[in-house]
């Protein structure tokens, strides 16, 4: 049975960068088809859904739960005011933008399906195996950089400080591992849109 989303938020909460890459790719779809069939623009929608995911990386505590669990209903009403907010801001009309419509089933509807639990347990589990071939064919360095900031959650300034290396080139010996990754990975992901849903995440865990 896949985990709950309070599940992953407290695993997230202490750490648990899968479980993190759990919560993206569960939602990823459903809250980009939201955001953009209201503001019809990818831009912002891209960058709307990337400040969820930072705001939920930074301060776990503040997504909340329903009865059965799920961040869904939280999460919906978050974006909604931030589009809200993204009209406001570019002074625009906004469309008729209802809480009510939360309940559109062919739009925002997630099973809990084998579907679903395959996807999540297996398909992503394949892929964090096969990163971890490539990061262990990187350069004694770049794999410890890897290690810290990615698996143990660690930040650019504890990173740095344990290796004795600069910021900055902590940041480029991620940026060169995260490179490497992309061009490693199997050819059958790289059209995946599972692996476009990691490496954007990704891409997001290297600013912490």
């Amino acid at each position: 049975m896949s985990p709950t989303d309070y599940t992953l938020l407290k695993k997230i909460k202490s750490g648990d960068r899968p479980a993190f890459m759990l919560l993206y790719d569960r939602y990823w779809d459903s809250l980009y088809n939201f955001v953009f069939v209201r503001t019809r623009d990818k831009e912002i929608a891209e960058e709307i859904l990337q400040n969820l995911w930072v705001k939920i990386l930074e301060n776990t505590d503040t997504i909340q739960t329903d009865d059965s669990e799920s961040a869904k209903g939280y999460l919906l009403r978050h974006l909604h005011y931030r589009i809200l907010d993204f009209y406001n801001s570019y002074k625009k009309a906004p469309p008729t933008l209802s809480i009510d419509e939360f309940d559109i089933p062919n739009e925002l509807e997630i099973s809990d399906t084998d579907y679903f639990e395959i996807l999540e347990e297996n398909e992503i589990n394949s892929l964090l195996s096969m990163i971890d071939e490539v990061v262990a064919s990187l350069p004694s360095t770049e794999q410890q950089v890897y290690d810290m900031r990615i698996r143990k959650n660690m930040s650019v300034n504890e990173t740095a400080e344990a290796l004795g290396l600069s910021n900055k080139t902590v940041s480029n010996k991620l940026s060169k591992a995260l490179g490497e990754i992309r061009e490693q990975l199997n050819p059958e992901y790289q059209s995946s849109k599972k692996l476009v849903s990691i490496l954007l995440l990704m891409d997001i865990l290297m600013r912490y």
